[in-house]
């Protein structure tokens, strides 16, 4: 189920050579990127239940380490659809690259780890100041952490020093060690830390902003709007795969478990036990924008930017859920999901 980022091009090229052979797959080929974390499982579900070969859809799925080369894949058009946080997709469109956020994966998931030890001395933002706090830069946590210090009146550049690492492994690391006071990485990382080291939560990111948007789904805008009914088909599988993870617990994490091969009590425990995120395909535009104006805030982004509401698309995932509803009417799931979505978009 799931490839690395060296795979890919070997993969590319291989479906280049069958198609210029002329062969073609009875189901469409969909490239999709994604980070080793159990709230983008949705991909897994829809996968391993069939929902994407149901749609006509052949998903091939590739996992990436950071956020900034999941969105250069899809850049560069070797990825179709990307779920690669919130802030690096959001930054790459604020300087001008041609993306589209038409859906989502994801609600919260970020957590903040300390030793045990230090575990009763974070109970406000303000317990903060003077330390050093370590991030992956371009998380959703980097921003919604920095964006929680400055409504609380703490500059984030100045009272707290912020070190940023190159992947999630490194902050857990550099908490390990001592070489920050504590450190904020998202699912599974903050229960593997528990796991493995003996650190504690001190706190998790939703602590300081309930709800807030994490991983939205992007496609190069050229090519979602060349191929609207792929994206379409694509996406009433995510649906239908939410469906499956909100009414059947036990078989999503056995799911989660096989593709990200962690043991099924961690994922039990963040996806279920815990409820420290949510896996949800909503478009999120009122949460997305949101996020924008915190980068602004924070000064992540240039000042004479875009119009991020000219690259959010809501028509299409509008269009799957009324598919699913016309299929499925009385469903309280798919219902729920309305409603939900005329909250936020």
């Amino acid at each position: 189920m799931k490839k690395t980022i060296t795979t890919l091009l070997s993969t590319l090229l291989a479906t280049a050579v069958l198609t210029g052979c002329g062969k073609k797959s009875e189901l469409d080929n969909v490239r999709i990127g994604y980070l080793a974390e159990p709230s983008h499982g949705l991909h897994f579900i829809a996968k391993e239940k069939g929902y994407f070969a149901e749609e006509g859809i052949n998903a091939e799925l590739f996992q990436f380490s950071t956020t900034a080369e999941g969105c250069a894949a899809v850049k560069a058009k070797k990825l179709d659809v990307g779920t690669f946080g919130t802030a690096a997709p959001l930054l790459f469109i604020a300087q001008g690259t041609e993306f589209t956020i038409f859906g989502g994966m994801m609600i919260g998931g970020q957590a903040i780890i300390v030793k045990p030890e230090n575990a009763g001395k974070f109970k406000n933002l303000s317990n903060f100041k003077g330390k050093k706090i370590g991030l992956g830069k371009l998380s959703t946590g980097d921003v919604i952490f920095r964006g929680a210090l400055l409504k609380a009146g703490i500059d984030p550049y100045k009272d707290v020093q912020i070190i940023e690492f190159g992947g999630q492994n490194a902050v857990v690391e550099a908490v390990r060690k001592g070489a920050v006071d504590a450190g904020i990485v998202f699912s599974p990382h903050f229960s593997l830390a528990e796991q493995k080291y003996g650190m504690k939560v001190s706190n998790y990111i939703a602590d300081f902003q309930p709800g807030y948007t994490c991983c939205r789904l992007i496609a190069s805008t050229p090519e979602f709007r060349k191929n609207r009914d792929l994206y379409r088909r694509y996406l009433i599988a995510e649906i239908r795969a939410y469906k499956f993870y909100r009414t059947n617990p036990e078989e999503t994490v056995q799911i989660f478990a096989k593709a990200l091969k962690l043991p099924p009590e961690l994922i039990r425990k963040d996806t279920y036990t815990e409820r420290t995120f949510e896996s949800n395909p909503d478009p999120l535009t009122k949460g997305t924008v949101d996020f924008w104006n915190t980068m602004k805030e924070i000064k992540y982004l240039p000042e004479n930017s875009v119009n991020i509401h000219n690259h959010i698309d809501t028509t299409l995932y509008r269009e799957a859920l009324d598919e699913v509803l016309r299929r499925y009417p009385n469903d309280p799931v798919y219902l729920e999901m309305d409603k939900f979505f005329k909250a936020n978009n």
